[in-house]
């Protein structure tokens, strides 16, 4: 009796311990790499760590490909992104926004930068046709979507007439890197970024023009068109109410606490219908005849600006089966030879795609310049990448591009 008395008050105890180690995965998008990820938004998992009781908060860096994937396995209960990964994640999975960032320099809405060398002789985004332009993805908002925008307004289709128009993955900083050594006439960023990664000393603002940086002349950092919402918080269908109301007042409680150890701060959300205008603009682009694309692009920009539009969902939607798609042979060649990399392989592959130079791998590995060269080459002979730029273009793609989590 009395052991049966033990083995009660063992489980009695310890049942408020196993609740207080409740794990929670916050899902962010990884556009300047995993690493950066992990540094910039640690903070926000021990404030909610501190703040949430019973439960412990983990930042996981995703990409535009591995989001939706983690969705589906229910490994992520929330995600932060940018408005237009959000819109379209949205549509699919019914995520719901619980605040909206709001950056240290008290500013809640972002753009584009589309960006040239000082000494290119590039003015406008006119002038850019028939030129190599680099920009992170087709599914990038910020870093391709919204300056889609900006050059359609202009009548320029940067799908027709750039020669060529490259997508080259995350990090930024590599398309800033390709148009500071002339690889590329002109590259889209975040807008803010150069600025920022000047500041750092990384490079000198005299060095790039940002085209049409007179469109938001009230704005602190050059921008290429109009300003979006900033990213979201956003839950994922399924999560615990009271951890969905506990987390939402942890963020919006950062308006008012004197120190957070945060660097922003969280607002109410704000409405993203704009967004999904844009948004519906740009994926409209296949039709057959161009000159609606133009309208259609003109007119989700002025909705956007003026905030006029007031997006409702119908209350009836029949969704027909679709077909099943075959996937792209090349594709399913180019996934199999990145499964193949070993270990220490992918973990010298997720290092640079975070931007760091051989030497500056050497040493947080541990290990001799020599051997991560040796490694560099393994991973372009392997991948038949043939250019650092093209290996981190695929491995952002098709998300290989976080570590040991490659693939999954």
């Amino acid at each position: 009796m009395r052991q049966i008395w033990h083995i009660f008050l063992f489980f009695w105890l310890a049942v408020p311990a196993l609740a207080q180690d409740r794990m929670s995965h916050i899902g962010v998008l990884a556009f300047r790499g995993a690493e950066t990820t992990l540094q910039e938004w640690g903070p926000l998992a021990e404030y909610l760590t501190r703040t949430v009781e019973g439960w412990r908060f983990e930042i996981e860096p995703v990409t535009l490909v591995s989001a939706p994937d983690e969705i589906k396995s229910g490994h992520l209960d929330f995600l932060v992104t940018n408005p237009g990964h959000y819109v379209a994640l949205a549509a699919e999975f019914g995520l719901s926004p619980l605040a909206t960032r709001e950056r240290s320099d008290g500013l809640m809405r972002f753009g584009t930068a589309v960006i040239t060398r000082a000494d290119s002789g590039i003015l406008t985004l006119d002038d850019l046709r028939g030129r190599r332009v680099a920009a992170v993805s087709p599914d990038a908002f910020g870093g391709f979507q919204l300056a889609w925008h900006a050059f359609m307004a202009q009548g320029v289709d940067p799908f027709v007439d750039f020669k060529p128009l490259r997508f080259m993955g995350f990090p930024h900083d590599e398309i800033i890197r390709a148009v500071q050594r002339g690889e590329v006439d002109a590259g889209v960023i975040r807008g803010g970024l150069l600025e920022m990664l000047a500041a750092e000393g990384r490079f000198d603002l005299d060095e790039f023009v940002v085209l049409q940086s007179n469109s938001q002349m009230d704005f602190p950092y050059m921008v290429s068109g109009q300003l979006v919402p900033e990213w979201p918080f956003t839950a994922v269908p399924g999560v615990e109410k009271s951890l969905r109301e506990s987390v939402t007042i942890a963020l919006l409680v950062t308006q008012s606490l004197q120190s957070t150890g945060l660097a922003d701060k969280w607002s109410a959300p704000l409405s993203y219908e704009g967004v999904r205008a844009l948004s519906a603009a740009y994926h409209a682009r296949d039709s057959e005849n161009s000159i609606w694309i133009y309208i259609f692009a003109a007119l989700a920009t002025l909705i956007a600006a003026l905030g006029i539009f007031r997006w409702r969902k119908p209350q009836m939607v029949e969704i027909m089966p679709e077909e099943p798609i075959e996937p792209d042979p090349e594709a399913v060649k180019t996934i199999a030879l990145f499964e193949r990399l070993t270990k220490r392989e992918r973990e010298v592959l997720a290092l640079i795609c975070d931007g760091l130079a051989s030497k500056d791998i050497a040493e947080k590995l541990g290990v001799s310049l020599k051997t991560i060269e040796y490694h560099r080459s393994n991973l372009l002979q392997k991948t038949k990448a043939g250019t650092t730029a093209h290996l981190v273009q695929l491995a952002t793609r098709f998300g290989f591009d976080l570590g040991d989590t490659l693939g999954k």
